[in-house]
Formats: structure tokens, C-alpha cells, sequence
């Protein structure tokens, strides 16, 4: 694996993120507090563009079902409750299921911004 070119620094202010597609792949790229990220642009819950979605805190929300996920550890902090009242009966469990982001390594050199997949 090896970096490849995605944007110049400035395309990336802070607290924005865009997505660009490198190798094939779909990647969000994003700067919180002057550090950069770079994850998978599908959500891991249901593959919605993630790009879609706004900052809140650490993480990015998903603008589908809501789903937070933290920019980066990647994890799932959080999601919406799905009951909608007492007499709701979820089908399957298996719809709230989901991973975490793929993340990738990032870096800034020379105002250039680089991901390696």
C-alpha cells in the first residue's frame, strides 16, 4: 500500500469534510481541531454516503438513520432509538446491527493531503 494525492490542504478547512474517490474507493476526508481524517464514505450500518451527513463533537451522523460514529477510533458511539411507542415490535434485531468505520491513514505534507488505502 502507498499514499496517494487527494486534495490540496486548503480544500479541507476545519470542521468540513468532502468526499473524493481514490483508487475506486470512496473516501471522506475531514479536519476536527486541525487534525485530519480519512474513513470509508459508505456507513456501516446500511452504506449510506456518509459525506451526507455533519459533524457532531468527535464523530460524524449518519443523515439516514442517525447513526454517530467517532472520526478517529472509528467506533459506533451512538444511535436513535427505533421505538417509536410501547406497542412497537421491532422485526429483527440484525437491522440495528452495524460495524465500525473503516478508517485509513492520512497525512499532510507541503499543503497536499495524502490517504493510503
Amino acid at each position: 500500500m502507498s499514499y496517494r494525492l487527494v486534495c490540496k490542504s486548503d480544500e479541507i478547512r476545519e470542521k468540513s469534510m468532502k468526499m473524493f474517490r481514490v483508487d475506486h474507493t470512496e473516501v471522506l476526508v475531514g479536519r476536527l481541531y486541525g487534525r485530519l481524517f480519512a474513513c470509508n464514505n459508505s456507513c456501516p450500518h446500511r452504506g449510506a454516503s456518509l459525506v451526507k451527513g455533519e459533524l457532531k463533537g468527535d464523530n460524524v451522523v449518519c443523515w439516514m438513520h442517525g447513526y454517530e460514529y467517532n472520526v478517529f477510533s472509528g467506533t459506533l458511539e451512538n444511535m436513535k432509538s427505533w421505538k417509536k411507542e410501547d406497542a412497537w415490535m421491532e422485526q429483527s434485531s440484525e437491522w440495528r446491527r452495524s460495524g465500525d468505520l473503516t478508517l485509513y491513514p492520512i497525512m499532510e505534507k507541503e499543503g497536499t493531503i495524502y490517504v493510503c488505502l
